[in-house]
């Protein structure tokens, strides 16, 4: 089937209007309900009213512009702190527009990137069509897939990915901990996990720290927690939460690397020399 893209269509990635709207709508209704509670009731009731300067200053923030600049340079920050490489495979959980999973598909010359979400129809307003045709717009559909699939009952085999990644997801998840271990249950051995969320969240339970306990728990190792500042719609912290999958051909040093440590500790000569890195042959092989 022939797809027509005109030179001047552009990939939708959505827009700050439902916020801007949303945050507008309930500002405007604590202003009404506080004045007409008032009114009739009681004049503590005028105090309803102090709440909607939040939402309006809130809807004020996202209809300044920038959005889209500033998702941008978020995601380039995030894909280089993440790392990508030709010849992947690189899962995005809760990929919306394919935002994320785009940026790291147009970061590789070659390779597989899939995009999973459970598309709500009140999540934002982004479609599984719509992240299609984000893709071909961008010239990288022969290299990104989007299924539809929950996080927390992913639809892949384990080890099956490189790198898994997701952007301001795993907060919102009821049961963000069996997400986390579906997402670590179909990375590599060496593979890289890595999540950008805010400090606290939606879910139930979640904090940011308990996430880097959680991950530390589910066999992943060098989990580091990095504070990055974003501006849209107000400036903020959020983390960029990394870590490594345990059991990578890099996990173990190599066998020289090993006998190298011992030189000057034993004398590590002749019979004693020959023992030894039989020995860590041996358990080099176990490892494997």
């Amino acid at each position: 089937m022939e797809t027509n893209i005109t030179m001047a269509e552009k990939p939708n990635y959505g827009s700050p209007t439902w916020h801007v709207v949303s945050n507008a709508m309930l500002g405007s209704a604590l202003i009404l309900v506080g004045v007409i509670a008032g009114v009739r009731y009681s004049p503590l009731l005028y105090l309803l009213i102090i709440p909607s300067i939040y939402f309006l200053w809130s809807a004020y923030g996202w209809s300044r512009g920038g959005y889209l600049e500033e998702r941008l340079r978020i995601r380039e920050e995030f894909i280089r702190a993440v790392g990508v490489g030709d010849g992947e495979r690189i899962l995005d959980v809760g990929t919306g527009s394919g935002f994320l999973a785009i940026g790291f598909a147009k970061a590789m010359r070659e390779g597989e990137v899939v995009g999973i979400d459970i598309w709500m129809p009140m999540g934002g307003g982004t479609t599984m069509e719509n992240a299609l045709r984000n893709a071909e717009i961008e010239g990288v559909s022969d290299r990104v897939e989007f299924r539809r699939a929950d996080a927390r009952e992913i639809p892949y085999p384990d080890g099956h990915f490189d790198r898994v990644v997701a952007s301001f997801t795993i907060h919102i998840i009821r049961d963000w901990p069996r997400a986390l271990r579906e997402m670590v249950r179909v990375l590599k051995p060496g593979g890289v996990l890595a999540l950008l969320e805010p400090g606290r969240g939606w879910a139930s339970g979640w904090k940011v720290e308990r996430v880097v306990e959680h991950l530390k728990e589910l066999s992943l190792k060098q989990v580091k927690l990095q504070p990055l500042t974003i501006n849209f719609p107000k400036r903020r912290t959020v983390y960029l939460i990394k870590g490594v999958k345990t059991g990578g051909r890099n996990e173990h040093p190599s066998i020289m690397e090993l006998a190298g440590r011992f030189e000057g500790a034993v004398d590590y000569t002749g019979e004693v020399k020959e023992e030894v890195e039989r020995l860590f042959l041996q358990r080099h092989e176990e490892t494997k």
